[in-house]
């Protein structure tokens, strides 16, 4: 026991001794950097352009470091070719390298947001431990890369990359990932800004922001790859030209080759050498392989997506910009191979047609042969285009339901719950509630419209009782069992739904839709490429606060839209105003008729491939038998 005691009382002295050498060495930096600070300010006290507070709020952020960043300042120091010093394009000196980082920390007016004082502090030391890779690729697209890392990885988005990337996955793993990924960065950009010139004026600034947001350079699937093969350069130039680097979610690939050689082989053979002096910066356990589980939930967003332009040339501003998003499943697989898939049938129906004369040993009629592989072929191509139309077919509706946007989902029993807690007379009419197995909601002026099967209306909530709207991405449920009456639907590894948070007396009711397609209204396709579900929900937010703004609203003599604002955020209580006896008639008043669809078109595919099907199978089949 006494010994036990004695160890722990060790133990406990080795770590105070540890903590107090660390203090001490952080005061004896922190002095020396404090001193060259002044000594440089001293020094350029005459310089025209020099900022005075530069040297107050050098102190400042100084006095807030840590030992690393510390530590790793002193070594910028003391390079012949330092940032500090000789800096590219801003004024020389360790009081404007530090002050005018941390003046970003002060909000210049209420216009301009302010950044905490930790996330400089840990852009800062990303800068100084990554700066042969920010001087080999350029520092344009250097943040974004630092970004892009840490997404990737699943690590906190305003912590430094080299503190905790270090820490779960060694300083090689991380030099490695961030290299390329600044590599890629650089020639994507290249590429995707081709097209802006001096002449395009304030236009050009959005240009170049969607040039940004169009390089993808860093996802789950790549980093995984990476940290699996380590590829060497010219390896990662050649999966890239056979088009496997599209499946990994980077895009654009259609760069220049020879350069993008260029920029992975700058700095690949120092890389060890590099990440050397911060192999004490891993912390306990073993370096991670592979990502963490759910990192990357925006990439995993923007994989999951397809988009897509509205049919048809724009004739007014509302089509110009409306977008079409849809849900990457089977049925979308099975359309972009739809060739390959005829080819297959064809074959395999040609097989099956000539099975029963192998088997009874007959000549085998090519003829027939033939026309059982081109009936199998069109068969597929007819099922295809069935799946095509019945998508089509929601975006016609769509677009003739509502200006604005229209979502559709499948139905579960979280919506099926949360619409009978809502409206329990309107769903009490038979067991799913007159919801088909897909569930629309359109948004009109007003509020929000659930539709249900044949596009009948099931429910409306009037923008007054709908607090928020959201987005959340949650795991797969699992398989549901023969007892559950409405199974949720599991495609993929993720369901991304969108919430429609009710009011009502008691607590506020979530109306959740599993998303699997949406006409977004008014706005720009590289929005909807880059953040689905973030353009989809701002574009709803707008429709929402619009209803306050909207002169249709306003009626003579009434208050302007304050009121109204006030009371779509919940500042007022909507309780007893003029404006809660309106949207009660229009959420239980009458209801239009829906649009009607025509399916003839789907009729006819589908008649195409069941009489496929009993052409190139069955009777082959039915032939076999009788043999």
């Amino acid at each position: 026991m006494r010994d036990e005691q004695a160890a722990d009382a060790g133990h406990a002295g080795d770590a105070a001794h540890v903590a107090d050498a660390e203090h001490l060495d952080r005061a004896l930096r922190l002095e020396r950097l404090t001193v060259a600070a002044r000594v440089d300010a001293a020094a350029r006290a005459g310089v025209v352009g020099h900022d005075p507070q530069d040297l107050h709020h050098a102190l400042a952020f100084l006095d807030v470091l840590d030992l690393r960043t510390l530590t790793e300042l002193e070594r910028e120091l003391d390079r012949p070719d330092s940032m500090v010093t000789r800096p590219p394009g801003t004024a020389p000196g360790l009081a404007a390298f530090l002050g005018r980082r941390y003046a970003a920390s002060i909000p210049a007016s209420r216009y301009h947001p302010s950044t905490s004082v930790p996330e400089l502090a840990a852009r800062l030391l990303d800068t100084l431990v990554f700066r042969e890779i920010g001087l080999a690729h350029g520092t344009t697209m250097f943040g974004r890369a630092v970004a892009g890392v840490k997404d990737a990885l699943g690590l906190p988005p305003r912590d430094s990359l080299a503190a905790t990337g270090f820490a779960e996955y060694g300083a090689p793993a991380v030099f490695l990932l961030l290299d390329v990924a600044a590599s890629f960065a650089t020639v994507q950009l290249t590429r995707t800004s081709a097209h802006i010139t001096a002449s395009m004026g304030y236009s050009g600034m959005d240009a170049y922001a969607d040039a940004l947001d169009a390089c993808h350079f860093m996802t789950v699937p790549f980093a995984r790859h990476l940290l699996r093969w380590r590829p060497a350069p010219d390896a990662l130039v050649s999966t890239m030209r056979r088009g496997r680097l599209d499946g990994l979610g980077i895009s654009p690939t259609d760069i220049d080759e020879d350069r993008l050689l260029t920029e992975l082989a700058v700095l690949r053979d120092r890389l060890p050498e590099l990440s050397a002096p911060y192999s004490s910066w891993h912390g306990p356990g073993a370096v991670r392989r592979r990502p963490r589980a759910g990192a990357g939930p925006e990439d995993e967003v923007r994989r999951a997506f397809v988009v897509a332009p509205a049919d048809g040339d724009a004739r007014t501003a509302g089509h110009a910009f409306q977008q079409r998003l849809t849900r990457r499943s089977w049925t979308v697989r099975a359309r972009e191979r739809r060739a390959r898939l005829a080819v297959a049938a064809a074959a395999a129906a040609m097989a099956l047609s000539s099975t029963p004369a192998w088997t009874t040993a007959q000549a085998v009629s090519l003829g027939q042969v033939f026309l059982a592989g081109l009936v199998g072929a069109v068969g597929v191509l007819a099922w295809a285009a069935l799946l095509a139309d019945r998508e089509e077919d929601f975006f016609r509706t769509a677009a003739t339901l509502s200006r604005s946007t229209v979502l559709q989902g499948r139905r579960d029993a979280a919506l099926v719950s949360a619409l009978r807690l809502l409206r329990p007379d309107d769903l009490a009419r038979n067991r799913d509630g007159g919801l088909g197995r897909t569930v629309t909601v359109a948004l009109e002026r007003e509020g929000v419209v659930v539709l249900g099967r044949g596009w009948q209306p099931v429910a409306r909530f009037h923008w007054l009782h709908v607090t928020r709207i959201s987005a959340p991405t949650v795991p797969a449920p699992p398989a549901a069992t023969s007892s559950e009456p409405h199974p949720a639907p599991s495609h993929g590894r993720t369901v991304h739904r969108v919430d429609f948070v009710i009011r009502r007396d008691g607590p506020d009711v979530a109306v959740s839709l599993p998303l699997e397609r949406a006409k977004v209204a008014w706005t720009q396709r590289s929005f909807v490429e880059t953040n689905p579900l973030k353009a989809l929900v701002s574009g709803m937010e707008s429709a929402r606060y619009g209803w306050a703004l909207s002169p249709a609203v306003a009626v003579p003599g009434r208050p302007d839209a304050n009121e109204r604002m006030r009371l779509l955020t919940g500042v007022d209580p909507v309780a007893g105003t003029r404006y809660e006896k309106e949207a009660l008639d229009w959420e239980f008043g009458p209801r239009p008729r829906p649009p009607v669809t025509a399916r003839r078109r789907q009729a006819v595919l589908g008649a195409l491939v069941v009489a496929a099907i009993v052409w190139a199978v069955v009777a082959p089949v039915l032939a076999l038998v009788a043999s």
